[in-house]
């Protein structure tokens, strides 16, 4: 019998059609023209940012001793992001609390950590992106860097002004063998201050030829030194980058793991997920192995499972949860991200929870849950970066 769908024909046509109505949906959210901006703070939320009381910033606020406030018709203060900075600096120069300013300093090296598993759906990119969030209203220099050639990470950002995936504006122009661009090119700040990208595009999956060219021609293992070296070059400006890993353990996963001082690993507490987790551990270790032998292993000062998609209430979970905890031990983090329909509809916006108003949400409450669990998780990784840095608690 004769087959009359033409592959090509399928493929082509689809991906054309998809991708121009993406760009239609994004272009209506974000036009070429339109500035993304961060919405403002209410003297409350500064005040658990700056882990003081909310007196206290009203004091400072009518001493003029900071950055002044909007004061709207019904007398709340709102602060932008970069306000919040400053008020930060501010603090910190009058030696208000140890680690106002938490930015690394000399001594304490660019903490690097791959967010990475095998299995999609893991909740990599939302752990990546609320986690850079979280440490960016913090107070520290963060770096998110999409390796995904997927690109998620990358369209969460809406219209970056300037980037065009298809003119080589990713990382993969920092990491190709010929003729590679210093990495600060491929730089993008976003509107929230002090958290940039490195976008991705369908071109980082062209690492994976050129390793195996640069092998038939060079021999070695230099390639695993390929992200580690772009990085390098841009590490003194930040205290954190963040990499969002593809969800597949390839040259560009081992080359991202090689250049990482710390590993994150999101599972969600379902068998089919832990046990493409176990598989992922295998094939990893087996890499490893042979990394070791060639003298160009991996040295990490922290590696972490993190629970993703909790749900409490569900019995199948909570008994792999438990599972978790007996095999883990002290390598899975104590708090769980929960499963919640507030993450789902921030990340449908193009938007971390950290950047939407808990107004906009039509129940509240599910928000004020997610964003508990989520700020438990990112203060519990914050601590591992200061043991990291050899700080006090």
């Amino acid at each position: 019998m004769t087959r009359h769908l033409s592959s090509l024909h399928f493929m082509q046509t689809f991906s054309g059609k998809l991708e121009q109505a993406l760009n239609n949906l994004s272009l209506a959210q974000f036009p070429p023209d339109a500035v993304r901006s961060m919405r403002k703070f209410a003297s409350s939320e500064v005040a658990a940012l700056l882990d003081v009381s909310e007196a206290y910033i009203r004091q400072v606020s009518l001493k003029d001793q900071g950055p002044q406030p909007e004061i709207t018709q019904n007398g709340r203060r709102l602060y932008t992001l970069e306000q919040v900075l400053e008020l930060r600096m501010h603090l910190a120069e009058r030696g208000r609390k140890k680690w106002m300013n938490p930015r690394r300093v000399q001594g304490e090296d660019c903490q690097i950590i791959a967010v990475t598993n095998f299995k999609g759906g893991s909740s990599k990119t939302a752990t990546t992106i609320h986690l850079g969030h979280y440490l960016a209203l913090k107070g520290y220099r963060v770096l998110a860097v999409d390796l995904d050639p997927q690109a998620s990470l990358t369209s969460l950002h809406g219209a970056l002004r300037g980037f065009d995936y298809r003119e080589g504006d990713t990382l993969y122009s920092a990491i190709q063998f010929e003729n590679p661009i210093p990495t600060e090119k491929i730089l993008h700040k976003t509107h929230i201050a002090g958290f940039d990208v490195i976008c991705a595009g369908l071109e980082l999956t062209e690492f994976e030829t050129a390793v195996a060219l640069e092998m038939r021609k060079a021999g070695g293992t230099g390639f695993l030194l390929r992200v580690a070296q772009a990085l390098d070059q841009i590490a003194d400006r930040y205290d954190v980058i963040l990499m969002d890993c593809a969800p597949s353990l390839n040259f560009l996963t081992l080359s991202s793991l090689t250049a990482s001082t710390g590993v994150l690993i999101p599972v969600p507490a379902h068998m089919l997920d832990v046990d493409s987790t176990g598989k992922f551990l295998e094939l990893a270790a087996s890499y490893m192995q042979i990394l070791d032998q060639v003298g160009t292993s991996a040295h990490w000062d922290f590696a972490k499972f993190l629970i993703t998609k909790f749900e409490p209430n569900d019995h199948p979970q909570a008994n792999m949860q438990a599972l978790m905890r007996q095999v883990f031990g002290e390598d899975l983090l104590l708090n769980m991200v929960i499963k919640s329909t507030a993450v789902a509809d921030a990340l449908t916006w193009k938007q971390s929870l950290y950047e939407v108003q808990r107004t906009r949400f039509s129940a509240p409450k599910t928000y004020d849950r997610a964003m508990e669990s989520i700020n438990a998780a990112n203060a519990e990784i914050e601590a591992l970066l200061w043991k990291a840095w050899g700080r006090e608690q």
